[in-house]
């Protein structure tokens, strides 16, 4: 039988403290919670010079629409696709911060629901893809200021809901079987409905070698490491 509830070996920093940490790290903690939170909040509410103080201006994104993608890109991205109708919201469950013992680098997973909505070809039917997530969020202090190196996101099991119950989408099998089943639903939506989308197929999991190697650079990076994430 496999081992589903286990972590690989060694993949746990060791300089780093997490619940019931120092009191003098306290508020670094909600600082970077408080920061971490603001990615949701900020983006659907179209705030984006507040969007923007929650990075350094050389970090990088990830998301299954964009890839790998510099802040400021991933800014434009997000205003065209709203312009051209994109609805994405999110809904925030729960944050865990692990700081580093020198209170200069941490990293904040933040469960997370996706969810977007789309008129779904061939009939047109509005729906809601929701991915469950965790948020991986790379901070660091710099000059007395936190802020997002990175940002990554394990995609952990998704689902399709229509709108109206009275119509129900047609889904392409072959094509919904390409994507990875922690957003599975979602990806399919997003190549069908969002022009010139290609879903990037190697987003990390609720398990698998893309979990794994996220979790290592956490690691790393909470170590104090140079990581190219």
């Amino acid at each position: 039988m496999p081992d589903l509830h286990s972590l690989p070996a060694g993949i746990h920093p060791t300089n780093a403290f997490r619940n019931n940490g120092p009191d003098d790290l306290v508020l670094e903690r909600f600082k970077l919670r408080e920061l971490a939170e603001g990615w949701p909040m900020y983006r659907d509410a179209r705030e984006w010079e507040n969007f923007r103080s929650l990075f350094h201006p050389d970090a990088f994104v990830y998301t299954t629409w964009t890839g790998r993608t510099a802040i400021e890109d991933f800014i434009t991205a997000s205003q065209g696709g709203m312009d051209n109708g994109a609805f994405i919201m999110h809904r925030i469950h729960g944050s865990s911060v692990d700081i580093e013992e020198g209170g200069k680098r941490a990293v904040v997973k933040m469960k997370a629901t996706i969810t977007q909505r789309f008129e779904l070809p061939p009939k047109n039917v509005l729906v809601d893809a929701e991915s469950d997530c965790r948020f991986c969020m790379f901070f660091e202090k710099i000059d007395g200021k936190w802020g997002a190196r990175f940002v990554r996101h394990f995609y952990e099991k998704d689902k399709l809901i229509p709108v109206d119950p009275r119509h129900i989408p047609e889904l392409d099998d072959a094509k919904l079987a390409q994507f990875p089943s922690g957003y599975r639903y979602l990806a399919y939506c997003q190549e069908a409905c969002m022009p010139n989308c290609t879903v990037k197929k190697d987003m990390p999991g609720i398990r698998g070698k893309e979990h794994d190697d996220l979790l290592r650079q956490v690691k790393d990076w909470l170590e104090g490491k140079q990581v190219n994430i």
